[in-house]
């Protein structure tokens, strides 16, 4: 039987039992990765990828090796690869956040602006960003903190990405559909759970 762990970044201030993580634990996968609470979360910006660089080549830089980010975990994941040779694994990313958003909260709208914003698009468009062997991203497409459109540019530009934009969905997707998504990512069986 294969090894069933893979390196999971959930969204800023989640821990790995929230969702999508509750169901990568449910269906016996050993999670590997960084809560983005507590002391991770007070690191500069680029400790924190230097850590997530660090955990994955580690023990996850091969072919057989997943890599799933929610949210901001998302951002962080893609950022801490930028400055790798291309990711031999598979990457799974929901709702992940690619840039600057305006953000809808409570009846306001406010920016969402994370570290090194715009750097992301730009190593896109310019061919440095390096390409995994292949990334599925999943969001919504009212999405206020992961634009649909900046989705669909960045999977433009880059090699190996398929990009699923969920009709009708927001920032957070539906339980229903993101167990599905992880199944068939995961080539679990319906049965086997």
């Amino acid at each position: 039987m294969p090894e069933r762990k893979l390196y999971f970044m959930p969204g800023r201030g989640n821990k790995f039992e929230e969702s999508p993580g509750d169901y990568i634990m449910n269906i016996g996968y050993e999670i590997k990765g960084r809560e983005t609470i507590s002391g991770f979360e007070r690191l500069w910006f680029p400790e924190q990828l230097e850590l997530i660089r660090s955990d994955i080549d580690k023990e996850f830089w091969n072919p057989n090796a997943i890599l799933i980010g929610h949210s901001y975990g998302a951002y962080l994941l893609l950022h801490s690869l930028v400055e790798l040779s291309p990711f031999p694994g598979r990457m799974l990313l929901f709702s992940p956040v690619l840039g600057a958003a305006i953000v809808k909260a409570k009846n306001r709208f406010y920016i969402s602006k994370p570290p090194r914003a715009e750097k992301l698009y730009k190593l896109a468009k310019s061919c440095k960003f390096p390409p995994p062997a292949y990334m599925e991203i999943h969001t919504g497409e009212k999405d206020n903190a992961c634009d649909p459109v900046l989705a669909k540019r960045f999977a433009s530009l880059v090699k190996n990405i398929k990009l699923y934009i969920v009709s009708g969905a927001g920032h957070t997707l539906d339980k229903n559909y993101v167990k599905e998504v992880l199944r068939n990512f995961l080539r679990i069986l319906p049965e086997d759970h």
